[in-house]
């Protein structure tokens, strides 16, 4: 628009310049110069804003949380930061040696990179950047803090009893001998050791602190979820065959978020870890076993939902979904949903029970005829005030709920005292499955390392 009327004017000066009777005065002429010269001005300063582009400015360095080295293979984590695109990530063997670009992540949510190829028994050096694009520019941050790993060898994971190894040993164990339940209520031959206590193979790299938390019965396998107490290592589900209850692999979970307990609907697994329950398909579970390979990657969850409480206990019994607290120090509410699957596979969750939950509950799991088993502990020692572990029993009215949903769990018809830190619950035939944490615990008098079968008929 500038550009035209400077020619305009420039035009209109010559017209009148060639026309002899139209000789512009002085002050025509001033005129005419003074809006040549605003003109080009104008013009001068449009052409500068259009080919000066703003600076793009480089996202923030970002920072290495936690390295850790497996079997030729070096895993980081790192903190997301909301204004980068992707991030880049350097190694070397040197600390202060020439760094080699290992990986460009694009997807900003990623927080993980494992980088594997690597030489055994060698140190390595990661450092890593976060970039920016904008109209094909792109800006890269400060390094980030260097960080160290080592590689090295990694076990198998252990399927031996941590603690105990052979039933005489057992027998003679601290737990066995101080509760009546484990050697006048319980079955040896049922009982099975807890898998990876020793050490879990997570995929190439070695976890010894992985804490055991749910336990459920899903077709032809038992399932047991569990933890790093370290926060180095994804949880973990260790799949075992239901007749002979050897272990099969190891399925490793999304992310390293604190799993406890699980549940089989016929259908589906469900997890709840934290302010939601999560769940994938039972073919997961089949294509792990099928794979033959010692451990199998669940990239992602198939969906999540949020409930009305923080998911720590979860079980599933006559087509309801029940999820509660974990280990609250007061009472609270457990909750039951129905599940509901659409022609398009699209999965909802809708709450239509409650039924009051103990203080310090762990696991709960029903038998065909209705009962409730429930899990309770806290602490770790007898000798501590607030301790306890145990397993009590429950008829509770589940059909004949009032008007508002809520089932009257009954009084408590057995209670029994069982070793320290007593877990997930599940049952099967005639035997109801404890499992227990206290084999991964330093200073506990009465450690139990085994899942360990107890008869329901002990228990009513």
């Amino acid at each position: 628009m500038i550009q035209k009327k400077l020619a305009k004017i420039l035009v209109t000066g010559l017209l009148i310049t060639s026309i002899g009777s139209a000789i512009p005065s002085k002050t025509d002429t001033s005129s005419i110069f003074n809006e040549l010269q605003m003109a080009k001005t104008a013009s001068a300063s449009t052409n500068s804003a259009i080919n000066t582009a703003p600076e793009l400015t480089a996202p923030s360095a970002p920072t290495i949380s936690l390295i850790k080295g497996g079997n030729k293979r070096i895993k980081i984590y790192w903190g997301k930061l909301s204004d980068a695109n992707g991030y880049k990530i350097y190694y070397s063997t040197s600390k202060n040696g020439t760094y080699t670009l290992a990986k460009t992540i694009t997807d900003k949510a990623t927080v993980k990179y494992i980088k594997t190829g690597l030489t055994q028994n060698t140190t390595y050096y990661f450092k890593m950047t976060a970039y920016k694009t904008a109209d094909e520019t792109t800006a890269e941050s400060a390094y980030s803090n260097i960080v160290s790993a080592k590689t090295g060898s990694v076990s198998a994971t252990s399927k031996a009893a941590k603690k105990y190894t052979t039933k005489s040993k057992y027998l003679k164990s601290p737990a066995y001998k101080k509760y009546k339940a484990l050697h006048t209520m319980s079955s040896y031959s049922k009982s099975f050791p807890i898998p990876g206590m020793k050490n879990t193979n997570t995929g190439g790299f070695a976890c010894t602190r992985m804490i055991p938390r749910g336990i459920c019965q899903a077709g032809a396998y038992i399932l047991i979820s569990a933890y790093d107490a370290t926060g180095y290592d994804e949880s973990v589900i260790y799949v075992l065959s239901r007749s002979s209850h050897s272990y099969i692999t190891t399925i490793l979970l999304p992310s390293k978020a604190k799993v406890n307990n699980l549940a089989y609907d016929g259908q589906n697994i469900w997890i709840s870890k934290g302010s939601n329950i999560a769940y994938f398909p039972f073919s997961v579970i089949t294509t792990a076993v099928s794979s033959g390979s010692s451990h199998y990657t669940l990239a992602n969850y198939t969906g999540f939902f949020s409930v009305q409480t923080s998911a720590g206990v979860i079980a599933y019994h006559d087509n309801i979904l029940w999820v509660g607290k974990s280990g609250s120090a007061s009472a609270s509410t457990l909750y039951g949903y129905t599940i509901e699957q659409s022609a398009d596979g699209k999965i909802s969750l809708t709450a239509i029970y409650t039924m009051s939950l103990p203080a310090r509950t762990r696991g709960i799991t029903f038998d065909n005829d209705g009962y409730m088993y429930l899990t309770r502990s806290n602490l770790k020692n007898p000798t501590q005030t607030g301790y306890m572990s145990q397993v009590r029993v429950f008829k509770p009215s589940l059909t004949s709920p009032t008007a508002t949903g809520a089932i009257k769990k009954g009084a408590v018809i057995s209670k029994t005292a069982l070793p320290s830190k007593a877990e997930g619950v599940a049952m099967y035939g005639s035997y109801l499955y404890t499992l227990y944490a206290s084999c991964q615990y330093s200073g506990i008098k009465y450690p139990a390392d085994r899942v360990i079968a107890i008869k329901l008929a002990k228990l009513k």
